[in-house]
């Protein structure tokens, strides 16, 4: 078993930034093109740029750099790059803490529970079997 989250940003209670718009950014930074960033997400240009628009508008923040006429592509802004590269931070901490803290510490302890508890034995001896191991299902709080 593993612990499985998902991160994203809000403002004010709604969504602002998450994987999709990370995703998105970072294929415009590979590839120098919305319009391609788009097709390798298999979304259409005009879903691509909404998504665009509504994270510049809601953080009044320009994050990606227009090209004359669409001709020249699309580039993050400085303020794009860092977005993306906080983002980056913020998920290789929440990975870090899931892996090596107390989440982990908690999981594993989960898991010895679950063992003991399993119902690979009869059912009647399941039942007791945490006063039997003196393991109890509270999770500890350290």
């Amino acid at each position: 078993m593993k612990v499985a989250y998902k991160v994203w940003l809000e403002k004010q209670g709604s969504p602002v930034f998450g994987k999709g718009i990370y995703h998105m950014l970072m294929l415009v930074r590979e590839t120098g093109s919305l319009h391609k960033a788009a097709e390798r997400l298999e979304m259409s240009y005009r879903a691509a740029w909404g998504k665009i628009r509504s994270f510049e508008k809601t953080l009044d923040l320009e994050i990606l750099e227009r090209g004359r006429h669409g001709r020249t592509g699309a580039h993050l802004t400085e303020a794009g790059l860092a977005v993306l590269a906080y983002f980056e931070r913020i998920q290789n901490e929440m990975d870090r803490l899931i892996a090596k803290g107390p989440v982990h510490e908690l999981m594993t302890e989960m898991e010895t529970y679950i063992k003991v508890q399993s119902r690979s034995k009869p059912l009647s001896k399941s039942r007791d079997a945490s006063k039997n191991t003196g393991i109890t299902p509270t999770p500890s709080r350290s």
